[in-house]
């Protein structure tokens, strides 16, 4: 039989997509656009991690290859994410305006 390794989570210690926590101000407005702010800023960072990487690899002063394709697949999972995102959001407020006619 074949011996296989478990499937291990990747923690935020390995660079993962976390959603800060909100902050509410004294009335709790700006938080969902704070969050919002915050992720696609997030997702910008991983992009431009992605590409120096990339670039690096494409000059010949990098030789880590499997480095450079995990950050490829973390930016491009980021970007699919806030995508999704901003289709819900959209869907949202379609839906409330369809309920106010």
């Amino acid at each position: 039989m074949m011996a296989s390794n478990p499937i291990l989570p990747v923690g935020p210690s390995q660079g993962s997509f976390i959603l800060p926590e909100p902050k509410a101000g004294a009335s709790g407005e700006g938080s969902f656009a704070g969050l919002l702010r915050e992720a696609v800023t997030q997702t910008e960072g991983l992009q431009h991690e992605a590409d120096a990487l990339v670039e690096q690899v494409a000059r010949g002063h990098s030789g880590d290859l499997a480095t450079t394709m995990i950050a490829i697949e973390k930016a491009q999972i980021s970007f699919q994410l806030m995508l999704q995102v901003r289709n819900k959001v959209v869907e949202a407020y379609q839906e409330i305006m369809r309920m106010q006619v």
